[in-house]
């Protein structure tokens, strides 16, 4: 992307932005077009003049630590520290879209989102690059003013100074001046030698602004003459209103209006509380729906959904058949991944104002273009009328790049005239949001004279997670094929395409002829992104086969996979050294080991879990040891944090998470029900991270998919009992 001078009427664009100082954003090869409609501003660099700098940039934070990474890139060019940055927020514009989303599809597909851990891979180098912009053009400055060469300049921390003549002067001092200049056309970047900054563990940058409450998340957004409210669903999944009485919630003080849809009723009061309680009141008609759903009616379509033969998915390797009708020694396994919610600490909360002339959004989204959608359908409005305010989010991981809770804000504030904020309650979300589907996965293997396996088919039935994205576009998302493959479900499987830039399979296990099927079962529920989407279930059922293989074999689940993977030097790697660091092989008494390999997201992982089970058949895991390589780092600090939240993350989907369907209705409705690994229940939790010079990996999701077969396999071992789907159950034990 070209990096050019923003004009004073760009600092009217954005309230982020301070009067003077050096402004610079990007222009993207479709920044002409719409920069001059757009009604935002696009990601930006401001340095202001007292040397701060102010950040826009095109990407949200819910937790993974974006800002202070991208954040970590400009000062590193600067010379400058975190302290340095005074403000960072997210911009919508039209132009800038996810890189890694458009380059995986061919540029067919391209929207502003965070997600598939892709953000520092499609931003870092942007954003060193604009940081080195605004270095150049502040000794460029210097120089002219001193009529000195710029290449005998040096920075020091904030200042640029003469090593020869001693003068010196501060970056913010030469800030409004070096904005008359026109940005360089070629610039230098640091290479990973030079860095002082990215490459080691630093704080993060928003931790003192969540902790001092200066952090805006969604439901911070106060606004003049603002309504409040909240959602009421249909208890029958797929049932639409035909009738809504308001009698009784007319009688809650500060009930204003109930505005129905197809398939709930916005409430509007005068307060949140009143918006709750009116809407409990409600009395619903509906028609339709699918009252015979439960969870054995959801586990028959799959078992009988499992005798098609679906799609071939990615990419066949060898010749499947007739590898396994020549192996003498075959067998057939499978394994199940159950329904999951995303139990988001945040509640679902947005705030619209519509008017006659414009609409207003803001709210906690990982999709800056889908309030904009939504506005064009509602309000009919075109798009550079749209403006839309990107708050932080206290968690996403998939729920939120779903348009189910910015539609009734827009609708409400339309229909009141008022600036609206919708808050859905805890029940509301948990009954009536979208789910990880559940997965089912049948293998076939043939093993050779040495135990080994020569040919693997797989076949994975579950509910495509992102169809319903195909019906609200009118066309297939281009990971969607109209066959019903579908990309996203397939993940963590072998022989699928990546995100990464290489889309290389060289880390996958190297078994000779390989066969992927997919049957994308119909479910009737709202099925949705979910951390990790298809590499939870079906990681868990590779690496539990491996296990089975092992056993069969009988050799050390770690030497199967050190043979399976030996023309790799960083799995083989990554597997030593997490024999070394997790003491494989050598548990405290009465505990038990279980290992789990994956490469997914390009970030080559290992986890080994180390448990005891108590004569009742309850779980306690004691200890889980983490080596991954992931390639280059930014922060290594923030690596951590991620890799230890996935991992608590995936341990509720392994020991309690479910959710559950009777007579057409999710059971679970809250924490109490659908419960959530709590602090006792955390175990020792070890992380190595190798150092690599290799292409980064993505890390947001990656540990989550791992901690499920190595708690399943260690239980193996505790046991004999082999765990065959998630959650783990105490009679599956027995």
């Amino acid at each position: 992307m070209k990096i050019v001078a923003l004009n004073r009427r760009d600092f009217l664009r954005s309230s982020a932005l301070v009067t003077g100082g050096l402004l610079l954003g990007f222009e993207s090869p479709v920044a002409a077009k719409v920069q001059s409609t757009s009604s935002q501003l696009g990601p930006f660099l401001q340095m202001t003049n007292e040397g701060k700098i102010r950040l826009g940039v095109p990407v949200v934070e819910m937790g993974q630590g974006v800002y202070t990474s991208l954040a970590m890139c400009v000062v590193e060019e600067l010379g400058l520290g975190l302290e340095d940055v005074e403000h960072i927020e997210t911009i919508h514009h039209p132009s800038f879209k996810n890189p890694v989303f458009s380059s995986f599809t061919n540029g067919s597909f391209s929207i502003q989102a965070t997600g598939g851990s892709c953000s520092m891979k499609g931003w870092a180098h942007e954003f060193q690059r604009i940081g080195a912009t605004a270095r150049e053009m502040l000794v460029n400055t210097a120089s002219k003013q001193w009529n000195l060469p710029p290449n005998q300049l040096r920075i020091e921390k904030s200042t640029i100074y003469h090593p020869v003549s001693g003068a010196q002067i501060e970056f913010g001092q030469l800030a409004t001046k070096a904005s008359t200049l026109s940005p360089p056309l070629k610039i230098s970047i640091k290479s990973p030698e030079q860095f002082n900054i990215l490459g080691n563990p630093t704080k993060r940058w928003d931790t003192s602004v969540k902790i001092n409450g200066k952090a805006t998340y969604g439901a911070d957004i106060k606004l003049p003459e603002m309504l409040y409210g909240t959602v009421r669903h249909v208890p029958i999944l797929g049932s639409k209103i035909i009738r809504v009485d308001d009698s009784k919630a007319k009688q809650v003080p500060g009930f204003l209006a109930a505005i129905p849809l197809a398939n709930q009723i916005i409430v509007v009061a005068d307060s949140t509380w009143s918006a709750f309680e009116s809407s409990k009141l409600m009395e619903i008609s509906t028609e339709g729906g699918f009252k015979e759903l439960d969870d054995s009616w959801i586990q028959n379509k799959l078992e009988k959904d499992s005798e098609q033969d679906g799609v071939i998915a990615g990419e066949q390797l060898g010749d499947f058949k007739v590898a396994f009708e020549k192996t003498q020694k075959k067998f057939e396994s499978e394994y199940s991944a159950s329904i999951q919610a995303h139990a988001c600490m945040e509640p679902l909360t947005a705030t619209a104002h519509v008017t006659a002339e414009k609409c207003e959004f803001w709210g906690p989204i990982q999709v800056q273009d889908v309030p904009v959608l939504v506005g064009m359908q509602v309000t009919g409005l075109p798009p550079e009328k749209i403006k839309v305010h990107t708050t932080y989010l206290g968690g996403g991981f998939g729920r939120k790049v779903e348009a189910d809770y910015i539609i009734p804000p827009v609708v409400a504030s339309k229909a009141m005239g008022r600036p609206v904020q919708i808050t859905w309650r805890r029940e509301a979300d948990t009954q009536g949001g979208f789910y990880r589907p559940p997965g089912l996965i049948k293998f076939k293997v043939g093993l050779d004279e040495n135990n080994l396996p020569n040919s693997f088919h797989a076949k994975v039935i579950t509910p495509s997670a992102t169809l319903h994205f195909a019906e609200v576009l009118g066309y297939f998302p281009p990971w969607i094929q109209e066959d019903g493959y579908d990309w996203t479900m397939l993940e963590g499987m072998l022989q699928q395409p990546s995100l990464n830039p290489d889309g290389s399979t060289n880390n996958q296990y190297k078994i000779p002829n390989v066969k992927i099927n997919y049957i994308p079962s119909e479910i009737p529920i709202t099925w949705g992104f979910w951390r990790g989407i298809g590499a939870g279930p079906n990681v868990f059922a590779i690496e539990s086969l491996i296990d089975e293989i092992a056993t069969i074999g009988k050799r050390d689940s770690l030497e199967l996979r050190k043979m399976l993977m030996s023309h790799n030097s960083r799995a083989v790697n990554v597997l030593d050294t997490v024999r070394e660091f997790g003491n494989w092989g050598n548990p405290s008494e009465g505990n038990f080991q279980g290992l789990s390999y994956s490469d997914y997201l390009n970030s080559i992982q290992a986890q080994i879990a180390e448990i005891s089970v108590s004569p009742r058949g309850k779980i306690k895991v004691h200890k889980v040891t983490c080596v991954i390589d992931c390639g280059s780092m930014q922060n290594p600090h923030i690596v951590l944090q991620q890799l230890r939240g996935a991992i608590i993350f995936g341990l509720t989907s392994t020991l309690m998470g479910e959710i559950n369907v009777k007579d057409g209705q999710i059971v679970q409705s809250n924490f109490d029900d659908y419960k959530m690994i709590r602090l006792k229940e955390t175990p020792e939790i070890n992380i190595h991270l190798i150092e690599s010079k290799e292409k980064s990996g993505g890390i947001g999701e990656a540990g989550t998919p791992l901690i499920g077969p190595a708690v399943a396999n260690a239980v193996f071992a505790a046991t004999g009992k082999r765990v065959r789907r998630l959650p783990i159950r105490k009679e599956d034990l027995a």
